[in-house]
């Protein structure tokens, strides 16, 4: 090979080694470029029909529109009452729009400019709730004047910004115009641009990029490099209603209820309270729910209330709702239905003399949770204007039982009693302890998180469960159960020729042993350990008090088990 012709392969080889190293400068350089793509408002928002609008809430895109009337907003209902104010309730039963305060009840027809209050009618001088094919919208400047929350309309396109007052929330400055990005990352689209010194709420802070809300509603990504003064901070007050005042007793509640199974069980009050020391709140279940309409079963008693007076002790009547007649979800439904109660109640306690009403509602539907919040409501107004003590019963916080709404109740009740016990419970195949401490610790610490401790009592019970385990001729088990008092469960160990022993598990007295038929025998004892260990609960928490299910059930010795525990 001449020299010219190696000189020529040379040159070609740097030149591809050269075109190599552009091109993977080239690579690197495309790699840590931001792109300069853009989402349009389409694709990140979604397709808007006419005369619609996007709405985002604090920290993201609704899946429900707004409309756009004549320059306001409407806001649909579903959104209004699932997460702006669920005060504004739809009573399909009345066609009217109810919205309740501390004092009064707000009435609101659908596409009408008037409402009324208290019997008297207003004129708000547009229409406040819109009907249409879609659904029901509710005016956002009639809803800002009664809730703590601004909403702005921005447009291109357009768009409603719900902000809440009074919420703790990040904010920082931009130092210098940014790009917002869909996601966290350079090669993410832009969706909008934010100016120097803009401040936007830090949603979430990550180690390079920042989740932020725009000033006009944008939800992206952006450098925290690009942000400064981040700092905590809370929101103005828009609005601030009547306050929801609450009518405690002196002192710690300490309630027993009193099982009234018919009307000649009111006299038996002073024998059945003869070993009875340091209670202070007496619950007779007076009355029961007969029918969908309202109409209520009575075994109240008005010398029953001047004998518990003269023993020292209040009296917060109960109704219940455990007849097979009545479909709690339909009569909570109906309006009518729900002032019949509120005002027989309420006339009854003016009427005989006793302190407080104590609502107890189990088994609520789940599609029966709003009504039934909103019963609460209603009959809190009267309570309060009567200077009547409401109570509500509610069992220890899961999943499915999120639709009592406690943080509501917590709100507009004057005590809220967590019914610290069924654990296991009759009925059920799975056998163990009614109320086990964990039980016990966990319920009450959940139900802190959703209501005030100086309105929460911790309710315990005096009963257990006996548990039958038999197994069939199939193979198969049967497990059954029966309520046994604590004098009835010590008898039935010493009959048997049992000893219990300490089950650290459920920090109880356990038993077991096998039945005569060959069923397994097994029992958590509640007793004086038990009790002490619940009751001390009490001064830990920092609660209202403490209640016992039932009356009669308890041995004498409890009484001063409570009251030493629970530091009365």
């Amino acid at each position: 090979m001449n020299h010219d012709k190696q000189k020529s392969f040379r040159l070609m080889g740097a030149l591809i080694v050269a075109v190599g190293v552009i091109a993977i400068i080239a690579v690197c350089i495309l790699k840590f470029l931001p792109t300069s793509e853009r989402m349009s408002a389409e694709a990140y928002f979604g397709t808007l029909n006419d005369g619609e609008a996007v709405v985002v809430v604090q920290d993201h895109v609704a899946q429900e529109r707004a409309l756009i009337l004549d320059g306001s907003a409407y806001i649909d209902y579903t959104l209004v009452q699932r997460e702006l104010n669920s005060r504004f309730h739809w009573d399909a039963s009345a066609g009217l729009l109810l919205f309740t305060t501390a004092e009064q009840i707000f009435e609101i027809m659908p596409n009408s400019t008037t409402y009324t209050v208290d019997g008297e009618s207003l004129d708000a001088g547009y229409e406040i709730l819109k009907t249409t094919s879609s659904g029901m919208f509710l005016s956002a400047n009639f809803m800002q004047q009664y809730s703590d929350l601004k909403c702005e309309i921005f447009d291109g396109p357009s768009r409603v910004l719900v902000t809440f007052g009074s919420r703790e929330i990040t904010q920082a400055t931009v130092k210098k115009k940014s790009a917002v990005r869909y996601l966290g990352g350079i090669k993410s689209p832009i969706i909008t641009d934010v100016t120097e010194e803009t401040a936007v709420t830090v949603l979430d802070q990550m180690d390079t990029w920042s989740q932020i809300l725009t000033p006009d509603g944008y939800i992206g990504y952006i450098k925290n490099s690009r942000l400064k003064d981040v700092e905590n901070t809370v929101t103005p007050t828009f609005y601030q209603g009547p306050e929801y005042t609450s009518i405690h007793q002196e002192g710690l509640v300490n309630l027993v209820w009193h099982q009234i199974n018919y009307p000649e069980m009111n006299a038996e009050l002073e024998q059945d309270i003869a070993g009875v020391s340091g209670v202070n709140v007496i619950s007779p279940t007076w009355y029961y729910l007969s029918d969908n309409l309202g109409n209520i079963q009575s075994f109240a008693d008005a010398s029953y209330v001047e004998r518990a007076h003269a023993a020292g002790l209040q009296v917060w009547a109960l109704i219940s709702n455990f007849s097979e007649d009545v479909s709690t979800t339909a009569l909570l439904s109906s309006r009518t239905a729900r002032q019949t109660v509120q005002n027989y109640l309420v006339g009854q306690a003016l009427e005989l003399g006793f302190d407080g009403i104590n609502i107890d509602f189990e088994g609520i539907a789940q599609e029966a949770g709003y009504d039934y919040v909103q019963f609460m409501r209603e009959l809190s107004i009267l309570c309060r204007k009567n200077q009547i003590i409401l109570s509500v019963d509610v069992p220890v916080p899961m999943d499915f039982s999120a639709h009592y709404n406690r943080r509501e109740l917590g709100n507009v009740c004057d005590y809220v009693i967590v019914m610290g016990y069924d654990e296991h419970y009759a009925g059920s195949d799975i056998v163990g302890s009614v109320a086990s401490m964990n039980f016990e610790i966990t319920g009450i610490e959940n139900m802190l998180r959703e209501v005030p401790k100086e309105k929460l009592v911790s309710a315990i019970p005096f009963y257990t469960r006996l548990w039958y385990t038999k197994t069939l001729e199939d193979g198969s088990t049967e497990v059954t159960s029966e309520a046994l008092s604590m004098e009835g469960a010590e008898q039935l160990l010493a009959e048997n020729g049992v000893t219990s022993s300490y089950d650290e598990s459920t920090g109880q007295q356990y038993a077991e042993w096998t039945s005569a038929d060959g069923s397994f025998c097994q029992v958590w004892l509640e007793d004086d350990s038990s009790v002490a260990q619940r009751a001390k609960l009490v001064q830990e928490y920092g609660l209202a008090g403490i209640a016992a299910w039932v009356l009669g059930n308890q041995k004498d010795s409890v009484w001063e088990v409570i009251r030493t525990n629970i530091g009365q």
